[in-house]
């Protein structure tokens, strides 16, 4: 038995990348070495649409996955870096600005307008609003994802794609690139990650199981990327609750929205993405 390694017990307590080997997963990256973050890139990708697992089951549990992913004092530091450089951008942040959306009193606006079609488009999905689990707004990452927890499903209706699946992409693609032309791209390298994997995630499942969505899935991504570069302003920054009684057409006039030629609502898209297979 001398072909036999020389073994002690005390090998176990050694951090197996020192010993260039290993039976357990170890990488350099965060993302990869997180169990939970692996088994939601794996059923994401694979998974088909079921009665089990509601429309918001998967982004509901990379945020929260992400909560302990964060480099939040990075992000911190980089936000003050670019509050420096941005004087809307300071601005934007020092106000903290949040307010309640009285969901009733939307109710009662004239059709066309803003607040109307917000409220219209919460109640098609039975939900509530601001219904995102943020609540701080203590230092300026906290303030940034509670206030995309507000105003998410606004900027849905502002941009022109709603809930179903191709429009939730549209939107990542608008939001992506916008955000990168207003915090550049080392902010963006933190911000845009559960994003870029939900997104990602969502095109192997169509490739997998509804591969007739890939081309318009493909059309919607191009069409939300020109609006995104096209906007005069953050899309996360505008004040929409000033808006609100304002004609979704001359809220978008003001943020430079104009949908071009490929533009077409995708509502369709949720009757060929769900079912009970």
């Amino acid at each position: 038995m001398t072909d036999v390694p020389g073994y002690s017990a005390n090998q176990r307590l050694l951090d197996p990348r020192k010993l260039g080997t290993s039976t357990m997963l170890s990488s350099t990256s965060k993302y990869l070495n997180d169990p939970r973050l692996r088994h939601w890139v794996a059923v994401e990708s694979l998974r088909r649409n079921g009665p089990d697992m509601d429309h918001y089951g998967g982004p509901l549990e990379i945020i929260d996955i992400f909560r302990g992913l964060d480099d939040i004092d990075e992000i911190n530091r980089l936000f003050g870096e670019a509050r420096k450089k941005d004087a809307d951008l300071n601005a934007w942040f020092e106000a903290r600005y949040l307010i309640p959306h009285d969901m009733q009193a939307l109710a009662e606006l004239p059709e066309g307008t803003l607040g109307r079609e917000y409220q219209k488009m919460l109640a098609e999905q039975g939900l509530q609003a601001d219904f995102l689990p943020f609540d701080n707004t203590a230092t300026d990452y906290d303030y940034f994802m509670r206030r995309h927890s507000q105003t998410h499903d606004i900027e849905h209706v502002v941009i022109g794609y709603r809930y179903d699946p191709l429009g939730e992409f549209a939107l990542i693609a608008a939001r992506q690139t916008n955000m990168l032309k207003v915090l550049g791209l080392e902010l963006m390298e933190h911000m845009s990650v559960v994003s870029n994997l939900l997104l990602s995630t969502g095109i192997a499942r169509f490739g997998c199981h509804y591969p007739q969505l890939l081309p318009p899935l493909y059309k919607a991504l191009g069409e939300g990327q020109r609006i995104g570069e096209q906007m005069t302003t953050g899309i996360f920054m505008p004040r929409y609750e000033e808006m609100f009684d304002w004609t979704v057409d001359a809220v978008r006039e003001e943020l430079g929205i104009r949908h071009g030629p490929d533009f077409q609502d995708t509502m369709w898209s949720l009757g060929e993405y769900f079912d009970a297979a």
